[in-house]
């Protein structure tokens, strides 16, 4: 693979003859723990020769801080965590909302575990996991802010809370600079055009996301990951990261179109689903239509479209590893 100067920089000798290549699933009998969550990671990286590491906090860590109740009880049992009370019911409950410390509770818990992660690989690109300020609005309020924001009621409290959030944020991706991380997995669930008309989006989205990514300012390498369908892929090329991620095999555009387009560095080119399906067949047809039709267009690293969900075969993953490295 020809990869650019910024990845050959980043990546060192990773970057040779093969594509590079990665995946990231959740630990849910271990996440609470930042020593457990830190190992468990490290043992899969280890284990499956990955070219970078994505941290894997439980998916209620950023919310954890502000008041709300969450019960874990089902996930040794393979269930999900669960919001049980929040104090952000209404529109006017935003008000209530303030800044929390990116050093201590659960944003403090997933710095420590970054940090360990690093000591264990000091030489492997690590990035530090972040959900944007609506994303972790959406969470607070299980998704109520979205018809808030439609009824244009209590907006300055609502700006006021995003405002908050985006500033606990940044400096969360700040400490998590400062603390080893290459630099952050921005991950952003709440871009689907079925959610916000065009100006809400721009209104009440993109000024805070912007706001967070200043403080990963000082990554070597930032990554927006775009969950969902429908994703408004065009209002996010824009973005000061260096890569993109999204679920380039279940919408548009496909891993060629966006780099194309983007001029960033694309992480994807493999269905997640295929990896839960145990479709070798159809990963290895991923991956060469991926590489064909991106040759020349600039860089890519080949990993899942999202998380893969805990359970995996790990067969499958091997199987996998060895047929990409095996490509030139």
């Amino acid at each position: 693979m020809n990869y650019s100067p910024a990845i050959r920089d980043l990546f060192g000798p990773c970057a040779g003859k093969s594509p590079l290549f990665s995946f990231w699933t959740h630990f849910p009998d271990c996440d609470l723990d930042p020593a457990r969550l830190a190992e468990a990671s490290v043992d899969m990286q280890r284990e499956f020769d990955l070219d970078f590491v994505k941290t894997a906090p439980n998916g209620m860590y950023a919310i954890e801080d502000y008041g709300v109740s969450v019960d874990f009880s089902e996930v040794p049992r393979g269930g999900v965590a669960r919001l049980t009370s929040t104090p952000f019911e209404t529109a006017s409950d935003w008000s209530g909302l303030q800044e929390a410390d990116p050093t201590k509770g659960a944003l403090g818990r997933e710095i420590a575990s970054m940090r360990m992660i690093r000591e264990a690989l000091p030489d492997i690109p690590l990035f530090f996991t972040l959900f944007s300020p609506m994303t972790i609005a959406s969470k607070l309020s299980q998704g109520k802010i979205h018809g808030q924001i439609a009824e244009r009621t209590e907006v300055d409290a609502i700006h006021s809370a995003l405002q908050r959030i985006a500033h606990t944020t940044s400096a969360l991706a700040q400490e998590a600079i400062s603390a080893g991380a290459s630099g952050v997995f921005f991950a952003h669930q709440d871009t689907s055009r079925s959610i916000y008309s065009y100006d809400d989006f721009s209104e009440f989205v993109v000024p805070y996301d912007i706001e967070v990514l200043t403080g990963a300012a000082r990554g070597q390498f930032n990554i927006l990951h775009i969950h969902g369908e429908s994703i408004r892929f065009q209002e996010l090329v824009g973005y000061p990261v260096q890569a993109m991620n999204w679920h380039d095999w279940e919408t548009v555009p496909t891993a060629a179109a966006g780099l194309l387009s983007s001029g960033k560095c694309v992480i994807g080119g493999i269905d997640r689903w295929s990896i839960t399906n145990n479709d070798l067949s159809a990963l290895k047809q991923q991956v060469t239509t991926t590489l064909r039709t991106s040759a020349g267009l600039g860089d890519v690293i080949l990993a899942p479209s999202c998380t893969l969900r805990a359970g995996f075969n790990k067969q499958t993953l091997r199987e996998l590893r060895d047929f990409v490295s095996g490509l030139e």
